[in-house]
């Protein structure tokens, strides 16, 4: 049994290759969907006004002598510290979010009450020169209308009936090609129970790479706005849904490939 059906497989995958793009193409879709249902879950359904936002920074001017793996290292340092959000390196001449005429670890404060201790710790630090505070109002971004979870919704139902046409397509041009070996097959005595499984196992691969695609643009949109405080007021559940997204997409991805596999593979005709 095992050995049929690591044929089949084997038999069918090669089979695939030739419709390679139509399943680059399902797998495309699957990411629009599962890209959908995470807005559609992290949009906000609230309408609350945002408020301003005020944003406090240490500006540590860094000694000329200190190399780039000096300054790697003492930016992992501060950032281990209690209060710190974020630290960035600005050459002289940048002006985020203000401008510097020297080397400067730009330090964002996870709240302004937290200055003194930071600062106490970052003036104890080789290679730090002077240490000077600055605060600065963010205006309130731009609202998200209860239309952007509409959209959100519309974009999941038209993606998955785009992806289980697809997916559909795909696999029923991958059985038609397959088809006189199939006949033969069913002719030899095989179950169709056995035949499907290789167009589950494809179906199931198709939606695990779309999955994987959908898990490193999330990694890769999570790792972006960690500095963009715009989206960390607009979205904030954004900020920790990774663990539980990637899982969730995943499982998701995997099982609408098999739904377009079980949807693609052709029922049995009987012409006796």
């Amino acid at each position: 049994m095992k050995g049929q059906l690591l044929f089949l497989l084997t038999e069918v995958l090669k089979a695939a290759l030739g419709h390679l793009w139509r399943f680059c193409l399902w797998a495309l879709t699957l990411v629009l969907v599962l890209a959908a249902g995470t807005a559609l879950l992290l949009l906000p359904a609230g309408s609350e006004a945002n408020r301003p936002v005020t944003q406090a920074f240490l500006l540590a001017t860094l000694s000329p002598e200190l190399s780039e793996q000096d300054i790697d290292e003492l930016a992992w340092r501060v950032w281990e510290q209690d209060g710190v959000g974020q630290v960035n390196f600005r050459f002289p001449g940048e002006e985020e979010p203000t401008a510097v005429q020297d080397r400067t670890l730009v330090v964002l404060l996870a709240d302004p009450a937290l200055r003194s201790q930071v600062q106490e710790k970052l003036v104890s630090e080789a290679g730090i020169l002077d240490v000077r505070y600055l605060e600065r109002t963010v205006k309130p971004p731009p609202h998200l209308p209860s239309v952007a979870r509409i959209l959100a919704l519309v974009g999941l139902v038209l993606g998955l009936a785009l992806a289980l046409f697809l997916g559909r397509w795909a696999m029923g041009r991958l059985a038609q090609s397959w088809n006189e070996a199939m006949n033969l097959l069913r002719t030899s005595g095989l179950p169709e129970s056995t035949l499907r499984l290789p167009f589950l196992a494809i179906g199931a691969f198709v939606g695990l790479v779309g999955a994987l695609v959908y898990v490193g643009f999330l990694w890769g949109a999570l790792s972006w706005a960690q500095g963009e405080q715009v989206v960390r007021q607009a979205v904030p559940l954004f900020f920790s849904c990774g663990p539980l997204a990637t899982a969730l997409g995943l499982l998701v991805g995997i099982l609408l490939g098999v739904v377009g596999g079980v949807l693609g593979y052709p029922p049995r005709t009987d012409h006796s």
